[in-house]
């Protein structure tokens, strides 16, 4: 089978900004002009989860509309979702679960397969839990219902330590993980130093969330949806995030964008593009379009830096030739690069904690109340 590195573009857009978390009113939002917008600008992969929600019926009736459809195949594009989290404090990993939730977002998206499906956020349950859902994860793969198996989740050695576990028991990796907020201006490990466990324990493709922290690295603060101020940032962050973003403000530019080009510029520096994956957000076509636009500041087209005389037949003229990284430009972005970093170096690499310590204590009694005992 096809490896996941080999059709996945470099490029992937998040659909948390259709989610209350994210948004006071996402069912309000014009979702199909929005990802037709999308494909009309070259992205071809999606990434949301029922967690997220109303996204995954917002995502699931646009990918399924005849407008859409009129216009382009569902072969035309990749579809990724995850199983397992149902709410801030709800896990259920179950095969019946996993079953469940794969075959309704199947009827959400109308289709009959889904490219990708992650075990969402793994640090909340337990080990034995995740391997009954890769196991059914993997089972549905051999049924056609999904082509590639992933996991998710905030930290990373956990991450890399059950990639490994799942290779031995399973006699194969998972296709692809799913990490957040740790390849960004702020926190970097995820390239300096867990990669390599992650290609060792077999993963093909790396795909990295929210380079802006979850909305932390712009100016303005975190986004406040209709959830409240969930952003787990703590206050002194959040100041010295501010005071880097009114440096950058009096550099003529905006954290957001700065940030952005570090993500996507150094990640594909300190990383080769086969297994790094940026995840971007983009809630409203001006702002994927103003994200493709950062990324083609620090990316450029294959066919462009190849000397065949041939190679501008291959070129799309989107998003989609983003494919090698322009170091030149990078290069031109080190001093605000550095800037920001020296504001924040009493929080470079921060990890919060997740989940809390409190978290067995929190799920115990959730499920307690479920089951009545």
């Amino acid at each position: 089978m096809t490896k996941l590195s080999e059709i996945i573009p470099h490029i992937v857009l998040g659909g948390a900004g259709w989610s209350s978390q994210i948004s006071n009113d996402p069912d309000s939002l014009p979702v199909l002009d929005t990802i037709i917008g999308a494909l009309d600008l070259g992205i071809r992969a999606f990434d949301t989860s029922p967690y997220y929600h109303p996204s995954e019926i917002l995502l699931g009736k646009a990918f399924s509309h005849p407008k859409l459809l009129a216009k382009y195949k569902r072969s035309d594009f990749i579809l990724m979702t995850k199983c397992g989290r149902i709410a801030a404090e709800e896990f259920d990993y179950s095969r019946q679960w996993v079953q469940t939730s794969v075959a309704r977002s199947l009827e959400r998206f109308q289709t009959d397969y889904l490219d990708v499906v992650f075990c969402h956020d793994v640090e909340y349950v337990t080990e034995e839990e995740v391997f009954e859902a890769v196991g059914t994860l993997l089972e549905l793969k051999e049924k056609g219902k999904i082509r590639y198996v992933g996991i998710s989740g905030y930290p990373l050695p956990l991450l890399a330590q059950l990639a490994g576990k799942i290779r031995d028991k399973f006699g194969r990796p998972v296709d692809c993980i799913q990490s957040y907020c740790h390849f960004t201006i702020l926190n970097t490990t995820l390239y300096t130093k867990h990669l390599p466990a992650l290609i060792n324990a077999g993963v093909d493709c790396v795909f990295n969330a929210s380079p802006l922290s979850m909305g932390l690295l712009r100016s303005g603060g975190v986004p406040v949806g209709s959830l409240g101020d969930w952003h787990p940032a703590p206050k002194p962050l959040r100041q010295a995030v501010k005071e880097a973003s009114d440096w950058i403000e009096s550099q003529d530019d905006n954290l957001a964008s700065v940030a952005l080009r570090y993500a996507i510029g150094k990640g594909a520096q300190l990383d080769t593009l086969n297994h790094g994956i940026t995840i971007i957000g983009g809630g409203s076509i001006e702002e994927i379009k103003a994200n493709i636009d950062t990324a083609r500041q620090v990316l450029k087209s294959a066919a462009s830096s190849s000397s065949s005389l041939d190679s501008s037949s291959h070129a799309h003229n989107d998003a989609r030739d983003l494919q090698v990284v322009d170091n030149e430009a990078v290069a031109r972005n080190e001093d605000k690069f550095n800037g920001v970093r020296n504001i924040l170096k009493d929080w470079l690499d921060f990890s919060w904690e997740s989940p809390g310590k409190d978290w067995p204590e929190v799920r115990a009694a959730k499920t307690k109340q479920n089951t009545g005992n």
